[in-house]
Order: structure tokens, then C-alpha cells, then sequence
């Protein structure tokens, strides 16, 4: 049995969800095309994620409530609603860490009654009919992402930290992480720096490597 109890932190777009949520967002109310060249431009490294999420965001016409009704169907993998009840059962931490937006995620959430759970992500609200979007996790030291989810694994370096991710904002907490489960261009990123992961299809994967671990139990 491990000595500590880990923490479990879950990118969102395309991890917990399947697809990416704010591309379906930006595709669905944008007034142009525009964001399909911001988005080549970020993908490239040649825009930071506050400017491509500024602009899409500046460019998107419709509401907070519009855009929290059209996200809130959303399909999510099934095995994470395991794994939340399996971390609950042991008071383990699930630590929802992202690039999209905290409204959009609680509302998602909510849908698949997972609601209550620590959410680290941008924020997002109306001012003067627009929607603006606001980076309180920005961390200066980091010059690409717009929250940097490092930072919430640095602070519990007392404890294994496992990461589950799939994306180029995945990579710095990778970096910091005990464990981590890749796909997509997280581990092709990963492969290259020769960074040891675990790759996975599905959190059916995740929940089948905790289950093994036979972790100490937090709850009382």
C-alpha cells in the first residue's frame, strides 16, 4: 500500500469530455472565420494562448447562458464518473484543471450531477453585452499558456501527483506530474522529449491503474 494518497488532476477539453469543447463553442457562434487562423497560429507556437483566447473570445456572439445551454449536453467519458465516486469513497482530491472557461465546465458538470468539484480554469463573464474573458491562473513565468496547471501540482508536491491530459497545455503540468496518462498530441509531445508516460484510449484506463495501486485510504 502507498504511504500517501494521491491527487488526481484531469485536463478537461477532450479528456474528461470526448472532443474539445471550446473548439465546438469558437466553431458554432464565431462572427468569422478568423479563429481557424488564430488557432494555426497557437498551434504553431506563434501566439500565446491569452492572445488566440482573446480574440476567439472577442469574436464569439452570444451570451453566457447561450453558450452554458449549448455546452451542458456534452458527452463525457463514461468511466469518470467511476473514478470520481472511487476518489470520493477514499477522500481522494479530483482537481479539474483547464484552458477552457469555469462557467462552461460547472455547467457540463452539473449536467452529469459531478457538480461540487475543485475547477482551476479561465474565467468568463458579459460587460457591456460582450463576453470577456479573464486569466487569474496566468503565470508570468510561462509564456504560453494562459493557466499555467503546473502551479497546482507544485503545490502538493508532498503527495503523488497523477495527470491525465491530451493537449500542448498539458505539457508543463506533465512535466511536474508523478504519473502521467497521455493520447493525442500531449504524448506525441511527450514521446519526443522522451518523457516516461502511460497512454490511454479511454479513463477506463486511469480507473483500472488506481484500482491496482491499492492506495491508503484519506477517508475517515
Amino acid at each position: 500500500m502507498h504511504s500517501a494518497a494521491p491527487v488526481l488532476f484531469f485536463d478537461f477539453d477532450n479528456t474528461v469530455t470526448q472532443g474539445d469543447v471550446l473548439d465546438r463553442v469558437v466553431e458554432r457562434y464565431s462572427a468569422s472565420e478568423a479563429w481557424r487562423a488564430w488557432e494555426a497560429q497557437w498551434q504553431a507556437g506563434a501566439m500565446t494562448t491569452v492572445d488566440c483566447l482573446e480574440r476567439q473570445v472577442g469574436d464569439l456572439r452570444a451570451s453566457l447562458s447561450e453558450l452554458c445551454e449549448f455546452v451542458a449536453t456534452t458527452v463525457i467519458d463514461p468511466a469518470f464518473p467511476n473514478i470520481v465516486q472511487w476518489a470520493r469513497e477514499r477522500g481522494i482530491d479530483v482537481h479539474i484543471v483547464s484552458d477552457n472557461f469555469v462557467p462552461l465546465i460547472e455547467a457540463i458538470l452539473r449536467t452529469k450531477r459531478l457538480g461540487g468539484m475543485r475547477v482551476s480554469a479561465n474565467e468568463l463573464f458579459c460587460a457591456d453585452g460582450r463576453l470577456q474573458p479573464r486569466f487569474p491562473l496566468r503565470d508570468a513565468a510561462c509564456e504560453r499558456c494562459a493557466h499555467c496547471k503546473a502551479q497546482h501540482l507544485r503545490a502538493v508536491a508532498a503527495r503523488p501527483r497523477i495527470f491525465v491530459g491530451d493537449g500542448l497545455s498539458d505539457v508543463c503540468p506533465a512535466l511536474v506530474a508523478d504519473v502521467v496518462f497521455a493520447k493525442d498530441s500531449l504524448a506525441t509531445e511527450l514521446a519526443r522529449r522522451r518523457v516516461t508516460f502511460r497512454p490511454y484510449g479511454s479513463l477506463d484506463a486511469v480507473l483500472q491503474y488506481l484500482e491496482a495501486q491499492h492506495w491508503m485510504s484519506l477517508a475517515r
